[in-house]
């Protein structure tokens, strides 16, 4: 059992910054080996090296005549003598040219063996099969126009390092260099379990019941910060029910990490944990210092495929997603294999007035950036939505708040850069 993990039942108060480091210290994902156009989006498990020169031909850069050597010393009255057979594709391979001889091509075309420069076309005089350079024309000058073998580079340099995402950029990268195949961490498959009997998903709530926030905002957020996909499964508020759904999932082998809402404070009509202490769940983290979301649970499961890691996200609306941003972002890099030093990243924010903080721990506050910076939004209770929706940032506040002026860290909301501000 690693250093800091506990059986269930063991709670204890983590630091926020604890958490968030046990939150970013879980194994990524195994390596798969998979198709390019499949491996973007993905963080490379290992280096990529060019399985050839790039360019792997040299080429013309302009659409003109390829030159040989001059058949007498070069001066401005060279000419050469043009042979029938053109470059007009760039799929086409001309033979080798002889001393004093050019032949046409185009732009991205391989110039023929024994090519010295490319003369463009505006700067060639051509009379019948005879072919002058223009008086002031730079063109006759060696290698100009000429598009080198392994200008990018050589066969076998790294063109991407491991530990890197692969953007569409750098997936065009690895297909000029001749790559089919990437080692990549898979980002992690996502089930939500959200559970309250109180919980609808259309229509006006009667008394005692709540509309589903969940359900409707999560995918899109895992979406954004790393997840491959997201299913889900509604359930009341029973802890047998909830175990059987989750020793399901593990047996059923096609899910990385599960998401529940709800059933996260220590009551005994809370159902998490009693359902996690019947499946033998390791505890990672039990309840957070921070506000809201400090009921937040990270625990290790064990299924037929492997492990599968589990948060529990507190049931108020803004309290879950504030542990979302908290310890589920950090999670799902560690997951996805994004290198260690990046998972804890903030962002950097001044506050633009007063700032309170929590009477405990940090304080997680919606805010908005304006020119003065950080200001607080209203509505930023746990149970409220209105502050989160229109935040840019979530404030890490310490317990003596912030003056204006006076820098601040913060999360980023997930969701938000999909949506704008």
């Amino acid at each position: 059992m690693r250093s800091g993990v506990g059986p269930l039942g063991r709670a204890r108060m983590l630091s926020f910054d604890d958490a968030r480091r046990r939150a970013a210290s879980v194994d990524p994902l195994a390596a798969e080996r998979v198709p390019l156009a499949h491996a973007v989006g993905h963080i490379l498990a290992e280096p990529v090296h060019a399985a050839q020169e790039v360019p792997h031909v040299a080429t013309s850069a302009m659409d003109g005549w390829a030159l040989a050597i001059p058949v007498e010393a070069p001066d401005a009255s060279s000419s050469w003598t043009l042979r029938a057979e053109a470059a007009l594709s760039p799929v086409q391979q001309l033979a080798p040219l002889e001393p004093g001889e050019a032949a046409e091509v185009v732009t991205g075309s391989p110039v023929p063996q024994g090519t010295v420069s490319v003369l463009r076309s505006e700067h060639g005089i051509l009379e019948g099969r005879q072919l002058r350079a223009a008086i002031a024309s730079p063109d006759t000058a060696p290698r100009r126009n000429v598009r080198s073998a392994g200008t990018e580079c050589p066969a076998g340099a790294e063109v991407l390092s491991g530990g890197t995402l692969l953007t569409p950029a750098r997936a065009a990268v690895a297909a000029v260099a001749g790559c089919d195949r990437l080692t990549v961490i898979p980002r992690p498959r996502v089930h939500l379990v959200l559970t309250g009997e109180e919980v609808i998903t259309c229509g006006i709530p009667s008394g005692g019941q709540v509309r589903d926030v969940f359900g409707l905002a999560l995918p899109g957020m895992l979406t954004e910060i790393g997840a491959a996909s997201v299913a889900s499964t509604r359930l009341g508020d029973d802890h047998e029910a909830l175990a059987r759904e989750l020793g399901r999932l593990l047996e059923a082998g096609a899910t990385d990490l599960i998401i529940t809402s709800g059933g996260t404070s220590h009551s005994r009509a809370d159902s998490l944990r009693p359902a996690l202490r019947s499946l033998g769940a390791e505890l990672i983290a039990d309840s957070v210092d921070m506000r809201p979301g400090h009921p937040s649970v990270l625990a290790r499961l064990q299924g037929s495929a492997g492990t599968v890691h589990l948060l529990g996200l507190p049931g108020n609306p803004l309290a879950g997603f504030a542990a979302l941003a908290a310890l589920g972002a950090p999670l799902v890099d560690a997951l996805r294999g994004v290198p260690a030093a990046e998972r804890t990243r903030t962002l950097s924010l001044t506050a633009g007035t007063r700032i309170h903080g929590a009477a405990h721990g940090v304080r997680l506050l919606p805010v908005w950036i304006g020119p003065e910076g950080a200001l607080p939004l209203e509505h930023s209770s746990s149970h409220m939505m209105r502050g989160l929706a229109d935040a840019h940032a979530l404030a890490i506040v310490g317990r003596a708040g912030a003056d204006p002026g006076e820098p601040l860290q913060g999360l980023d909301v997930p969701g938000q850069r999909r949506g704008g501000h």
